[in-house]
């Protein structure tokens, strides 16, 4: 990116903008992980400038966000009902003499010809340490970021901050603690009622673990601050509330396609078993389902 636009481009659209999606610093990120279709463009145009150009208007009028009327849990909901679902922690894994593998759950041993790890990689690691020791050291070096998001919602009428479209990023030249607000009502109208808007500010990322240890009223305060001095916000929220995600967000660093190729032999040595999720080629709810459905037609072929 320096290279095309230079510096300022890095830290003032792309860094927020990979920091939003991925959590992460731009300085360590893969450019062919996280932005293929960019090395691509370059590769076979010769200048990414251009081939942006060429792309500008090609898109339509799709929308650019998308998501379930019903909030994305209806989706597990969905497959739970249509699926013999066994609910808790993976607490082991091990190969059956016959082939296959036994997982624990709960305290019971089930039996199974196959196994979808769609866990953490970091999580699939120390479950695989007994089926496969290569494999579980390589995914176990896939780092992770966390994150926490403050959600709170104000009255309409009450609002006082500036209206930013589906929300905003901060660029970490000049971040504090917040990284991003969405405004939810905007951005998802289904999901918020006329008379209130709800908005979500995001914090942690790459350098920033620490900020998951503030307790639910200090992580409101903060946000609360930040929003008055870039919104100049001073309505109180009339409800709030915290959530966080420990180790969450897959980190594609320099290195991740060479990882990505050994991890993909060492699972292919393994008959059976198959690995899905956000660690692998593309973090996002489309990638990940992507990934079941290839681990889907992997078992039904096999």
């Amino acid at each position: 990116m320096t290279d095309h636009f230079g510096r300022e481009t890095l830290d003032y659209l792309a860094e927020p903008l990979l920091s939003g999606v991925y959590g992460g610093d731009p300085d360590q990120l893969s450019a062919p992980s996280v932005l293929p279709r960019f090395v691509e463009m370059e590769r076979n145009q010769g200048s990414l400038a251009r081939a942006l150009m060429g792309t500008r208007n090609s898109k339509g009028s799709e929308p650019l966000f998308r998501t379930l009327k019903g909030g994305l849990g209806c989706m597990i909901d969905r497959l739970a009902a249509k699926a013999n679902v066994v609910t808790g922690a993976a607490e082991a894994i091990a190969h059956r003499d016959t082939g296959g593998f036994r997982v624990r759950v709960n305290g019971a041993w089930m039996d199974s010809d196959h196994l979808v790890m769609a866990c953490p990689a970091w999580a699939a690691g120390e479950l695989l340490c007994d089926v496969g020791g290569r494999l579980a050291s390589l995914l176990r070096m896939i780092p992770y970021t966390s994150s926490a998001i403050a959600q709170m919602v104000f009255r309409e009428s009450e609002f006082d901050g500036q209206r930013a479209g589906t929300g905003f990023l901060v660029p970490r030249a000049e971040r504090r603690r917040l990284m991003a607000c969405t405004f939810v009502g905007t951005k998802f109208p289904n999901r918020v009622p006329a008379d209130k808007i709800t908005l979500r500010c995001f914090f942690g990322g790459a350098g920033n673990a620490a900020v998951l240890e503030e307790s639910d009223e200090s992580l409101i305060a903060i946000a609360c601050e930040e929003l008055r001095t870039i919104l100049g916000l001073t309505a109180p929220p009339i409800h709030a509330g915290v959530s966080r995600w420990p180790r969450s967000m897959a980190q594609y660093i320099v290195g991740h396609g060479a990882r990505l190729k050994e991890i993909e032999s060492a699972a292919s040595a393994i008959s059976g078993l198959h690995l899905a999720g956000n660690a692998y080629t593309g973090i996002g709810i489309p990638d990940c389902i992507r990934t079941g459905r290839q681990a889907a037609a992997a078992i039904v072929t096999s």
